[in-house]
């Protein structure tokens, strides 16, 4: 846990991602509880079920590297083999930022996508390619980016992070540059964090962070009635729905 941590704080700004998988019997209140109590500076996602392609494993912890390709590249104990990992995670971050594939197209194409995050210079690089399956295979991956970056708006929001969505939506309009009619569904979707209520979610979710903030400085009782003043709040906004669920994973027993 401790590697899978310090790995997601140095590189995920770099395009590494990393998930933390629970797979025991804990429920999601007591895995939530656990992460907030004994690792509160994570930022890793968590969840409870497997749902990447991984074998099966002869014991835990069991770690799992899947390729910018989706592919399986490694697994085994994370601690086992850490100057390999270290390697092939430094080799797939090279990919991003390069480009992968078999032709030039295919790198020059994923390198703008992902590499620069610019949907708009990426989709003029796969427009001026001859037609053929390689330029569709290419278009379709840029509209799939596309779709995945504007759905992350949306799903942040639900799950009470409007700040985070705010700088989603910022980034994403950056992104798709003077693309008409992605700029139509961009600038709507962004032009919405100027509504009170949502103008309301951004002030609370700022206090959220706060208290956040306390936790991970160990800072347990401020906290706590931080907490409790946001739920009382705004306990029926999406933020204070998560509030309350920090709250409750403060609360909650570990077995």
């Amino acid at each position: 846990m401790p590697s899978a941590i310090k790995h997601d704080h140095e590189l995920s700004a770099q395009g590494l991602v990393s998930l933390l998988v629970h797979s025991q019997s804990a429920t999601e209140d007591q895995l939530r509880a656990f992460m907030l109590k004994t690792f509160p500076d994570n930022d890793c996602l968590v969840t409870a079920g497997a749902f990447v392609p991984s074998p099966e494993s002869s014991g835990i912890p069991h770690a799992c590297l899947i390729g910018v390709d989706g592919k399986l590249l490694w697994d085994g104990h994370p601690l086992a083999e850490p100057k390999k990992l270290q390697e092939l995670i430094s080799a797939e971050l090279t990919k991003v930022k390069k480009g992968w594939g078999e032709t030039s197209e295919q790198k020059k194409v994923r390198a703008t996508l992902y590499g620069k995050d610019d949907l708009a210079a990426a989709a003029t690089l796969v427009a001026a390619m001859p037609d053929g399956d390689a330029k569709s295979a290419l278009q379709s991956e840029v509209d799939k980016r596309y779709a995945v970056k504007k759905k992350a708006v949306t799903t942040l929001l639900e799950n009470g992070r409007p700040a985070e969505a705010l700088a989603a939506a910022k980034d994403l309009l950056k992104s798709v540059g003077t693309k008409a009619d992605w700029v139509g569904e961009v600038q709507p979707m962004l032009a919405e964090f100027d509504s009170d209520a949502t103008k309301a979610e951004l002030a609370a979710d700022k206090k959220l962070t706060a208290a956040l903030k306390q936790l991970r400085e160990k800072k347990r009782d401020p906290a706590k009635k931080a907490l409790e003043a946001l739920v009382k709040s705004a306990g029926s906004t999406k933020v204070g729905e998560r509030a309350q669920r920090y709250l409750t994973a403060l609360g909650t027993e570990l077995p």
